[in-house]
């Protein structure tokens, strides 16, 4: 995701790298990173949450821990988000982002000892009050009120905040049970499909809510559920790895299938087409197979022919993955922020005024942001919610 969000900044790169238009019928490579996520926090779930109702906590307790989780990632989500829409008053844009990713870091990412002689709770204080900050300066143009933050379309940590929300709250009730994922996917679905052709108009101030929660997003999240229920039998029951990895090759080609039939209905309706911008349908279930395919060909790749030698950097990403989503707008501010002293001209944006260039600094930008999430895991700072 680091390397594509570059990307787009680049002038003349491959279409292949950049995302659909929304009224385009197809997706490339890019546009599969964001489902991708979202099928991946739904294979987590069953050992995040199962783990924790097999130590004996309450339901109760685990569905406020899921809602706390949730909540976090809308805030996140929604900072972010309302940075793109542009930022006036006393702050300018870069500094009022890199403000408010401070005050994410110090909530959420402050080591359990504190630094230094500064305890926890004190930098967590800290954190809240910048984040009080950012939202008081924070000024649209086109917005009025003290608050003028808006969630818009809620950003993409936002997006996975409420799909996580969704999906998690029906295992916490459901439990490991295969049948209900399946159906639950369908339901999913097909609220999806009825919000599409407006048939779920009625519900007035909590339809923006629906599509991120019990629509595609969430179907997507549940996809991966079902295959980490899958996975989390297989390593209770023992047997033949390859004929897991044939089972799970199984769901992907189910979900290949259903996307593609659903997609030949692209002339009766906008709603079949496969588009990321809009969450259709055929996006999202070609989305959950190609993703299932390849994680069953990692799987295969680690855990049957016992690959292990991955670049260190792949490594870094996977520990401190949130750390490194929000470090990226934070140096593009920073480059920004410095501009002046260098007679105005921001180098990085220069950089990417040539195809070739640009492709080569957004690998190495890519590369920067996880060596420096790595080395801040080293320092304690790891947002794990």
């Amino acid at each position: 995701m680091l390397f594509v969000n570059e990307v787009a900044g680049v002038t003349g790169a491959p279409e292949l790298l950049r995302h659909r238009p929304s009224d385009f019928d197809g997706m490339t490579i890019t546009d599969l990173v964001f489902p991708a996520f979202l099928f991946i926090v739904g294979v987590a779930v069953p050992f995040a949450l199962g783990g924790r109702l097999r130590r004996g906590e309450a339901r109760g307790a685990v569905w406020r821990h899921v809602l706390l989780r949730s909540l976090a990632l809308v805030i996140m989500g929604v900072l972010m988000v309302n940075a793109e829409q542009g930022v006036s008053g006393v702050l300018s844009a870069p500094a009022w982002n890199v403000l408010a990713t401070l005050g994410v870091l110090l909530v959420w990412g402050a080591p359990e000892s504190g630094w230094g002689r500064v305890r926890r709770p004190w930098l967590r204080g800290a954190g809240v009050a910048l984040l009080l900050l950012v939202a008081l300066a924070y000024r649209n143009p086109e917005v009025s009120g003290w608050i003028q933050l808006r969630p818009y379309w809620w950003g993409i940590l936002g997006l996975i905040g409420w799909a996580y929300l969704g999906v998690a709250s029906l295992y916490v009730l459901a439990g490991d049970r295969p049948a209900i994922l399946v159906s639950a996917i369908a339901l999913f679905y097909c609220v999806a499909l009825a919000d599409a052709a407006h048939g779920i108009a009625w519900l007035g101030a909590l339809r923006p809510l629906v599509g991120p929660v019990i629509g595609t997003h969430g179907a997507l999240v549940l996809a991966g559920a079902l295959l980490g229920v899958l996975l989390k039998r297989h390593l209770q029951e023992g047997g033949s790895a390859w004929r897991f990895a044939a089972r799970a090759l199984g769901v992907a080609a189910a979900l290949g299938v259903a996307g593609v039939l659903l997609r030949s209905l692209n002339g009766v309706h906008p709603a079949f087409i496969i588009s990321k911008n809009h969450g259709t349908v055929p996006w999202g279930l070609v989305s959950s197979a190609l993703t299932c395919a390849a994680w069953v060909a990692i799987f295969v790749l680690v855990d049957i022919l016992g690959f292990r030698r991955w670049p260190r950097s792949v490594t870094i990403a996977g520990e401190n993955p949130l750390v490194a989503y929000l470090m990226a707008p934070f140096l593009l501010s920073l480059f920004a922020l410095v501009a002046p002293f260098f007679g105005g001209t921001n180098y990085y944006e220069s950089l990417g005024r040539t195809t070739g260039i640009g492709l080569v600094r957004s690998a190495i930008f890519a590369w920067l942001v996880v060596r420096l999430s790595g080395w801040m895991r080293s320092l304690g700072v790891r947002v794990q919610l």
